[in-house]
């Protein structure tokens, strides 16, 4: 059976790597695996089971409602407010436009949950500022892919819904634990930035080109933030004060988007249209590989595979130290060919028992994952944010922006190597409230 198990593995990596949709290929592979390790009739009957069971599953409501927020979003124009008011106080600084892209990106991802969103959305925006100001398009390409992946780590996020609801970890928790981490890599990313502009000033623009808004102009950009605060301290500030779940926290912090729109008339009846239908394609696509994931990790199950994996393990003695190393470079190898759901679906099932059994805090693991996802996003061959990038600057060769990111993934690996030394850094708001 274990082998039957092994080649069901090996079929989900092979139609991944052929193009298949990942929720498309655990379905498939799933009630096959299941049909022949028991019968057809048991297969339907677990399909019938995991369909209802997670159509019914509350949490998963929270799902549509964070992606419809962030497809609002994206037609309000806070992005475009964000990057002027960073700029407007940055700007100043070797390297001020990019490391205003940074904290925009931030901004813009603690309202918008998705990683790619956040890439597509400040990359039109950015890189053609940045390129009229005179800086590099590696720097400019590379600071937008990696700072768009802050957008799976500061909360709200789509991603640590789906941990949440994978491990049956307390969603609440993990936005609170993603603030601290998010801000750390935004910082780490500007002092990156910084130091590029420093020691290579062809790089980050013609300083002569530079004119200094006036503190009027400045105060009142500071304007442009108070939208993103408030939509975040909705969401935020009801969950850490236990003022509402993060399923209702998901539905107000869609109608804070729909308050703001009709205030600027910044929504328009198509725009919402739009994001309806776009939510509607990626909610379905999401759910798909939800009850995709089950129904294969069921057939995993009962092969006895991934009860030899989990024995295999735990047979290596490993200690914290060591468990950590060996699965950091797992990650960052699965990355090279699996996107961030697929790494959940097929990883966690199998590494999670280990964790909670080497004491491992779930909520710090599952900032964990996402910090080691964000890096994939921006590694080759997979690398989602940097092919996003490259659609928006068409004549910027990949191999360009994937240069300039490697600063950056050297800055989360070297924050990889802090949060394990220190779990504090995700967990202290966790424990504080």
């Amino acid at each position: 059976m274990i082998i039957v198990g092994i080649l069901g593995f090996v079929a989900i990596l092979v139609l991944i790597v052929l193009g298949v949709p990942i929720g498309l290929s655990l379905a498939v592979i799933g009630v096959g695996g299941l049909a022949i390790v028991s019968s057809l009739t048991a297969a339907m009957a677990q399909s019938t089971i995991i369909l209802s069971a997670e159509g019914a599953n509350f949490l998963l409501l929270s799902l549509p409602f964070y992606i419809l927020m962030g497809n609002l979003i994206h037609h309000t124009g806070i992005a475009s407010n964000l990057y002027r008011s960073a700029s407007m106080w940055l700007s100043w600084l070797p390297g001020g436009l990019a490391i205003a892209s940074v904290f925009a990106c931030a901004g813009f991802g603690a309202v918008s949950g998705s990683s790619t969103a956040t890439a597509r959305t400040m990359g039109a925006i950015v890189i053609p500022e940045m390129k009229r100001n005179g800086y590099g398009m590696r720097l400019a390409t590379g600071v937008i892919s990696a700072s768009g992946t802050l957008g799976i780590l500061i909360p709200p996020s789509i991603i640590l819904v789906f941990y949440g609801l994978m491990t049956e970890t307390s969603i609440g928790s993990l936005f609170v634990a993603g603030i601290i981490p998010g801000l750390c890599i935004a910082l780490i990313f500007s002092v990156i930035v910084f130091g590029i502009a420093v020691l290579n000033p062809s790089e980050a623009g013609d300083r002569k080109m530079y004119q200094a808004p006036s503190w009027s102009d400045r105060i009142r950009a500071l304007g442009h933030i108070v939208p993103v605060l408030a939509i975040f301290g909705v969401i935020l500030g009801g969950l850490y004060f236990g003022i509402f779940t993060p399923t209702e926290a998901s539905a107000f912090g869609v109608v804070a988007v729909l308050i703001y729109g009709a205030l600027a008339r910044k929504l328009s009846l198509s725009a919402i249209r739009d994001a309806l239908a776009d939510s509607a394609v990626t909610t379905a696509m999401l759910f798909l590989i939800i009850v995709g994931g089950h129904l294969f990790t069921r057939f995993l199950a009962q092969t006895g595979l991934m009860g030899a994996m989990l024995d295999y393990l735990v047979s290596l003695n490993l200690g914290y130290a060591e468990f950590i190393i060996a699965i950091t470079i797992f990650y960052l190898l699965l990355g090279c060919v699996l996107d961030l759901f697929g790494m959940l679906i097929l990883t966690v099932p199998i590494l999670f028992p280990l964790v909670t059994a080497l004491g491992i805090d779930p909520v710090w693991f599952g900032i964990y994952i996402v910090v080691i996802a964000e890096v994939a996003l921006v590694t080759p061959p997979i690398g989602v944010n940097v092919y996003v990038i490259q659609s928006v600057a068409r004549d910027v060769p990949l191999g360009t922006i994937f240069r300039g990111c490697m600063p950056f993934v050297v800055g989360m690996l070297a924050f990889v190597a802090l949060l394990a030394i220190y779990p504090e850094i995700a967990l202290y708001l966790v424990k504080d409230n």
